[in-house]
């Protein structure tokens, strides 16, 4: 096997790649950028008419509420959830470089509960 040209067809694929992807990205930004505007239009119509919902021929288009939660006061609201036993308002996900530093410090030893996966993935650079 010539690792040489493996790894030059490597390098190729992932330019044409990332070619691809900037040209996608650059033609679905300006698509979703005109979405933007016409949502724009047709919320302010809803807003003026005071009405909830408009259909067309083509389809409706309609007002709906979406809330965003942040946290201002993290500790406030755990401490909330502990006192609720309301632990589902959290989502479950553990952060993987907090495993890893904990691992580090710890002589590799994992927090309860926790188990990892590991697995190895091969990972070119280019020559300089």
């Amino acid at each position: 096997m010539d690792f040489n040209q493996i790894t030059k067809a490597f390098l190729a694929m992932r330019e044409a790649r990332a070619a691809l992807k900037k040209e996608y990205d650059t033609a679905d930004g300006e698509l979703k950028g005109k979405q933007v505007r016409l949502e724009a239009v047709m919320l302010d119509h809803l807003n003026t008419t005071g009405t909830e919902s408009v259909r067309t021929e083509a389809g409706t288009f309609f007002r709906q509420e979406k809330i965003r939660p942040s946290a201002s006061d993290w500790q406030a609201f755990y401490d909330w959830i502990k006192e609720n036993d309301a632990f589902d308002a959290l989502e479950r996900r553990v952060k993987a470089t907090f495993i890893s530093e904990h691992m580090e410090m710890n002589d590799g030893e994992l927090p309860p509960g926790i188990s990892i996966h590991r697995e190895f993935e091969v990972r070119v650079r280019r020559a300089n």
